[in-house]
Protein backbone atom coordinates (compact mmCIF):
# COMPACT_ATOMS: atom_id res chain seq x y z
CA UNK A 1 0.00 0.00 0.00
CA UNK A 2 2.81 2.11 0.91
CA UNK A 3 4.35 2.10 -2.83
CA UNK A 4 0.78 2.45 -4.41
CA UNK A 5 0.52 5.84 -2.48
CA UNK A 6 3.41 6.82 -4.03
CA UNK A 7 2.76 5.61 -7.45
CA UNK A 8 -0.28 7.71 -6.92
CA UNK A 9 1.56 11.17 -6.02
CA UNK A 10 3.68 10.70 -9.34
CA UNK A 11 0.81 10.37 -11.06
CA UNK A 12 -0.53 13.86 -9.45
CA UNK A 13 3.36 15.21 -10.29
CA UNK A 14 3.49 14.23 -13.86
CA UNK A 15 0.00 15.84 -14.65
CA UNK A 16 1.04 19.37 -13.61
CA UNK A 17 4.39 18.96 -15.25
CA UNK A 18 2.38 17.53 -18.48
CA UNK A 19 0.26 20.22 -18.33
CA UNK A 20 2.38 23.38 -17.16
CA UNK A 21 5.90 22.30 -17.55
CA UNK A 22 6.88 23.07 -14.16
CA UNK A 23 7.89 20.27 -11.40
CA UNK A 24 5.78 18.93 -9.02
CA UNK A 25 8.14 19.41 -6.09
CA UNK A 26 4.87 21.24 -4.29
CA UNK A 27 3.41 17.57 -4.49
CA UNK A 28 5.80 15.18 -3.96
CA UNK A 29 8.11 16.62 -1.28
CA UNK A 30 5.24 17.71 1.30
CA UNK A 31 3.84 14.08 0.35
CA UNK A 32 6.87 12.13 1.11
CA UNK A 33 7.31 13.95 3.58
CA UNK A 34 3.79 12.88 5.35
CA UNK A 35 4.52 9.31 4.79
CA UNK A 36 7.66 9.36 6.89
CA UNK A 37 10.97 10.38 4.40
CA UNK A 38 12.84 12.97 5.52
CA UNK A 39 12.60 16.17 3.90
CA UNK A 40 16.00 15.89 1.96
CA UNK A 41 15.21 11.98 0.65
CA UNK A 42 11.93 13.60 -0.49
CA UNK A 43 14.00 16.44 -2.21
CA UNK A 44 16.32 13.99 -3.85
CA UNK A 45 13.03 11.23 -4.52
CA UNK A 46 11.42 14.64 -6.67
CA UNK A 47 14.11 15.56 -8.76
CA UNK A 48 14.36 11.74 -10.10
CA UNK A 49 10.95 11.77 -10.64
CA UNK A 50 11.19 15.14 -12.02
CA UNK A 51 13.78 13.71 -14.58
CA UNK A 52 11.93 10.98 -15.80
CA UNK A 53 8.72 13.00 -16.10
CA UNK A 54 10.13 15.76 -18.42
CA UNK A 55 11.80 13.38 -20.49
CA UNK A 56 8.09 11.80 -21.26
CA UNK A 57 6.62 15.09 -21.46
CA UNK A 58 9.26 16.58 -23.75
CA UNK A 59 9.29 13.66 -25.90
CA UNK A 60 5.11 14.58 -26.41
CA UNK A 61 5.58 17.94 -27.33
CA UNK A 62 8.34 17.31 -29.83
CA UNK A 63 5.84 15.22 -30.96
CA UNK A 64 3.44 18.10 -31.75
CA UNK A 65 6.02 20.13 -32.87
CA UNK A 66 6.66 22.80 -29.70
CA UNK A 67 9.86 22.05 -28.61
CA UNK A 68 12.39 24.52 -29.76
CA UNK A 69 15.80 24.66 -28.10
CA UNK A 70 17.62 27.05 -29.97
CA UNK A 71 18.05 29.35 -27.20
CA UNK A 72 17.14 27.08 -24.66
CA UNK A 73 20.45 24.92 -24.68
CA UNK A 74 22.19 27.80 -22.96
CA UNK A 75 19.71 27.79 -20.30
CA UNK A 76 19.53 24.31 -19.71
CA UNK A 77 23.66 24.37 -18.86
CA UNK A 78 23.37 27.17 -16.82
CA UNK A 79 21.00 25.14 -14.75
CA UNK A 80 22.88 21.97 -14.75
CA UNK A 81 25.96 23.96 -13.02
CA UNK A 82 23.38 25.55 -10.49
CA UNK A 83 21.70 22.28 -9.66
CA UNK A 84 25.01 20.82 -7.76
CA UNK A 85 25.50 24.19 -5.94
CA UNK A 86 21.93 23.67 -5.01
CA UNK A 87 22.00 20.52 -3.92
CA UNK A 88 25.48 20.35 -1.64
CA UNK A 89 24.16 23.46 0.10
CA UNK A 90 20.37 22.70 0.86
CA UNK A 91 20.59 20.33 3.42
CA UNK A 92 22.05 23.74 5.51
CA UNK A 93 19.18 25.25 4.57
CA UNK A 94 15.70 25.73 6.50
CA UNK A 95 13.19 24.51 3.64
CA UNK A 96 10.73 26.55 5.03
CA UNK A 97 11.79 30.23 4.47
CA UNK A 98 12.52 29.22 1.06
CA UNK A 99 9.04 27.59 0.54
CA UNK A 100 7.06 30.43 1.36
CA UNK A 101 9.48 32.73 -0.89
CA UNK A 102 8.85 30.44 -3.60
CA UNK A 103 5.28 30.13 -2.55
CA UNK A 104 4.94 33.94 -3.24
CA UNK A 105 6.85 33.78 -6.04
CA UNK A 106 4.23 31.14 -7.87
CA UNK A 107 0.93 33.35 -7.09
CA UNK A 108 3.23 36.20 -9.00
CA UNK A 109 3.55 34.55 -11.90
CA UNK A 110 -0.21 32.94 -12.18
CA UNK A 111 -1.25 37.16 -11.70
CA UNK A 112 1.44 37.42 -14.49
CA UNK A 113 0.34 34.58 -17.01
CA UNK A 114 -3.64 35.31 -16.74
CA UNK A 115 -2.74 38.88 -17.18
CA UNK A 116 -1.08 37.82 -20.40
CA UNK A 117 -4.06 35.90 -21.59
CA UNK A 118 -6.35 38.87 -21.51
CA UNK A 119 -4.12 40.89 -23.70
CA UNK A 120 -3.79 38.06 -26.64
CA UNK A 121 -2.89 39.91 -29.59
CA UNK A 122 -2.77 39.49 -33.23
CA UNK A 123 1.05 38.73 -34.94
CA UNK A 124 0.85 42.01 -35.92
CA UNK A 125 0.42 43.89 -32.44
CA UNK A 126 3.00 41.50 -31.04
CA UNK A 127 5.50 42.48 -33.56
CA UNK A 128 5.14 46.10 -32.89
CA UNK A 129 5.23 45.67 -28.88
CA UNK A 130 8.55 43.38 -29.56
CA UNK A 131 9.82 46.35 -31.24
CA UNK A 132 8.65 48.55 -28.35
CA UNK A 133 10.23 46.48 -25.91
CA UNK A 134 12.81 47.87 -22.78
CA UNK A 135 16.18 47.68 -22.77
CA UNK A 136 16.97 44.98 -20.42
CA UNK A 137 14.91 42.73 -22.41
CA UNK A 138 16.98 43.63 -25.75
CA UNK A 139 19.87 42.70 -23.91
CA UNK A 140 19.14 39.91 -23.16
CA UNK A 141 17.92 38.26 -26.21
CA UNK A 142 20.90 39.94 -27.91
CA UNK A 143 23.11 38.19 -25.33
CA UNK A 144 21.81 34.92 -25.47
CA UNK A 145 24.98 32.77 -24.24
CA UNK A 146 25.57 34.82 -21.34
CA UNK A 147 22.26 35.35 -20.49
CA UNK A 148 21.26 31.98 -20.81
CA UNK A 149 23.94 31.00 -18.57
CA UNK A 150 23.14 33.53 -15.70
CA UNK A 151 19.54 33.20 -15.97
CA UNK A 152 20.09 29.43 -16.27
CA UNK A 153 22.83 29.15 -12.98
CA UNK A 154 20.41 30.61 -11.07
CA UNK A 155 17.46 28.67 -11.64
CA UNK A 156 19.64 25.89 -11.40
CA UNK A 157 20.39 26.90 -7.67
CA UNK A 158 17.07 27.87 -6.63
CA UNK A 159 16.01 24.39 -8.13
CA UNK A 160 18.55 22.26 -6.43
CA UNK A 161 17.61 23.68 -3.50
CA UNK A 162 13.61 23.04 -3.46
CA UNK A 163 13.83 19.53 -5.23
CA UNK A 164 12.49 21.30 -8.36
CA UNK A 165 13.62 20.71 -11.43
CA UNK A 166 13.19 24.65 -12.13
CA UNK A 167 10.69 24.44 -14.54
CA UNK A 168 8.99 27.39 -13.60
CA UNK A 169 11.32 29.72 -14.29
CA UNK A 170 12.35 28.45 -17.00
CA UNK A 171 8.97 28.87 -18.33
CA UNK A 172 9.28 32.52 -17.23
CA UNK A 173 12.24 33.30 -19.19
CA UNK A 174 11.12 31.76 -22.35
CA UNK A 175 7.95 32.74 -22.72
CA UNK A 176 8.79 36.62 -21.56
CA UNK A 177 12.15 37.07 -22.18
CA UNK A 178 12.71 34.92 -25.36
CA UNK A 179 9.52 35.10 -27.20
CA UNK A 180 8.74 31.68 -27.05
CA UNK A 181 4.57 30.58 -27.72
CA UNK A 182 3.42 29.12 -24.23
CA UNK A 183 3.07 25.88 -26.34
CA UNK A 184 6.75 26.16 -26.99
CA UNK A 185 8.02 27.68 -23.94
CA UNK A 186 5.97 24.86 -21.86
CA UNK A 187 7.68 21.83 -24.51
CA UNK A 188 11.16 23.50 -24.40
CA UNK A 189 11.34 24.25 -20.41
CA UNK A 190 10.26 20.31 -19.79
CA UNK A 191 13.40 19.65 -21.55
CA UNK A 192 15.23 21.43 -20.04
CA UNK A 193 14.29 21.13 -16.69
CA UNK A 194 15.26 16.66 -17.15
CA UNK A 195 18.90 17.61 -17.27
CA UNK A 196 18.73 20.30 -14.12
CA UNK A 197 17.02 17.45 -12.25
CA UNK A 198 19.17 14.96 -13.40
CA UNK A 199 21.67 17.20 -12.14
CA UNK A 200 20.55 17.97 -8.96
CA UNK A 201 19.49 14.40 -8.47
CA UNK A 202 23.02 12.74 -8.48
CA UNK A 203 24.10 15.58 -6.02
CA UNK A 204 21.87 14.55 -3.94
CA UNK A 205 22.80 10.43 -4.49
CA UNK A 206 26.13 11.52 -3.76
CA UNK A 207 24.71 13.10 -0.30
CA UNK A 208 22.68 9.46 0.39
CA UNK A 209 19.47 11.84 -0.16
CA UNK A 210 18.06 9.49 -2.77
CA UNK A 211 15.66 6.77 -1.32
CA UNK A 212 15.73 4.84 -5.05
CA UNK A 213 12.96 2.74 -4.64
CA UNK A 214 10.50 5.50 -3.75
CA UNK A 215 12.03 7.20 -6.55
CA UNK A 216 10.86 4.12 -8.93
CA UNK A 217 7.84 3.95 -8.14
CA UNK A 218 7.21 7.66 -8.22
CA UNK A 219 8.23 7.75 -11.70
CA UNK A 220 6.09 4.97 -12.87
CA UNK A 221 3.21 6.91 -11.86
CA UNK A 222 4.70 10.14 -12.81
CA UNK A 223 4.84 8.89 -16.76
CA UNK A 224 1.13 7.53 -16.58
CA UNK A 225 0.08 10.84 -15.60
CA UNK A 226 2.53 13.07 -17.38
CA UNK A 227 1.85 11.66 -20.85
CA UNK A 228 -2.01 11.67 -20.10
CA UNK A 229 -1.55 15.69 -19.23
CA UNK A 230 0.62 16.48 -21.89
CA UNK A 231 -1.34 15.39 -24.82
CA UNK A 232 -4.08 17.23 -23.27
CA UNK A 233 -2.29 20.45 -22.97
CA UNK A 234 -1.13 20.33 -27.26
CA UNK A 235 -4.85 20.06 -27.94
CA UNK A 236 -5.79 23.28 -26.42
CA UNK A 237 -5.32 26.88 -27.68
CA UNK A 238 -2.17 29.35 -26.46
CA UNK A 239 -5.29 31.18 -24.38
CA UNK A 240 -6.59 27.51 -22.68
CA UNK A 241 -3.08 26.70 -21.82
CA UNK A 242 -1.96 30.01 -20.70
CA UNK A 243 -4.92 30.39 -18.27
CA UNK A 244 -3.94 26.72 -17.05
CA UNK A 245 -0.61 27.51 -16.59
CA UNK A 246 -1.65 30.72 -14.10
CA UNK A 247 -4.64 28.65 -12.67
CA UNK A 248 -2.26 25.58 -11.82
CA UNK A 249 0.30 28.01 -10.27
CA UNK A 250 -1.59 30.40 -7.93
CA UNK A 251 -3.08 27.17 -6.72
CA UNK A 252 0.47 25.47 -5.97
CA UNK A 253 1.55 28.79 -4.89
CA UNK A 254 -1.01 28.57 -2.02
CA UNK A 255 0.07 24.66 -1.39
CA UNK A 256 3.18 26.14 -0.61
CA UNK A 257 2.55 29.02 1.20
CA UNK A 258 0.33 27.27 3.33
CA UNK A 259 1.01 23.43 3.18
CA UNK A 260 4.38 22.90 2.57
CA UNK A 261 6.18 21.27 5.72
CA UNK A 262 3.25 22.06 7.88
Amino acid sequence: MHYVVIVVIGFVAGVITGLIGASGVMVTVPALTRIGYSVFDSIGASLFIDTVVSLVVAWTYYQNGNLNLKQGWWIGLGSVLGAQIGSIISPHISEGGLSNLFGIFLIAAAVIFWMRKEKEESDEEKSAATNKEGGIIKILRKNIIISGLLLGTLVGIISGLLGAGGGVMILLILVFVMGYTMHEGVGTSTLIMAFTAASGAIGHAMTGNLPIKAAIYGAVGTIIGGRFAARFANRVNETVLGKIVGGVFGALGVIMLFGFGK
